[in-house]
């Protein structure tokens, strides 16, 4: 049975860096699952440099909606996998969904989010059947000022409960300021 360890922090934090660290610790087979949809210049330049920095006998998984087919599939093959990121695929979830987003129903935001948290708990339970640890990165974006457009806040909440769940099902949960990885759970 996997362990999930949740890596956490604001933009920039280092959490990626630490989190390629802590995945490098845990055996020599190692699976990255990736998120990031490379949909502008600046976002394919974030994925050429994070390819860079990782260790090139590393196998990749592209899965930006559903990392739980990764998991499912390819966690007996591995020591450990490293998800990154829980934040992004939250942000590919909601945005596949159509929504009104300047007059959005509630009941239709319920059903968004419900769709998220259906693959986190998946996420959960394929790592609970895997023999691969799960390293998770994902962005704390709660410590800033309430958003102002109905999108922004019902992103800003679902990311919330999506790290709420994932830490509550977490063996160990870091987070990263400035570079500096503190333990917040686990021994």
């Amino acid at each position: 049975m996997g362990r999930i360890l949740l890596v956490t922090g604001g933009a920039r934090s280092g959490k990626s860096s630490f989190a390629e660290q802590l995945t490098a610790g845990l055996g020599a087979a190692i699976a990255y699952i990736a998120t990031a949809h490379p949909f502008d210049d600046e976002m394919a330049d974030r994925i050429a440099k994070h390819r860079l920095q990782r260790p090139t006998t590393w196998r990749t998984f592209e899965a930006p909606d559903r990392p739980s087919t990764v998991i499912a599939a390819e966690g007996h093959a591995f020591d450990a996998l490293l998800l990154d990121c829980l934040t992004v695929m939250t942000t590919n979830r909601i945005l596949a969904q159509p929504v009104d987003w300047d007059h959005p129903p509630v009941a239709r935001m319920t059903e968004v989010e419900a769709r998220v948290m259906a693959e986190v708990e998946a996420i959960v339970a394929a790592v609970a059947e895997s023999r691969a640890d799960l390293v998770a990165v994902t962005n704390e974006v709660g410590c800033g000022i309430v958003p102002g457009s109905p999108m922004a806040r019902f992103f800003r909440d679902c990311a919330g409960r999506v790290n709420q769940r994932m830490a509550a099902a977490a063996a160990e949960v870091y987070l990263v300021v400035s570079g500096i990885p503190v333990r917040i759970k686990g021994t």
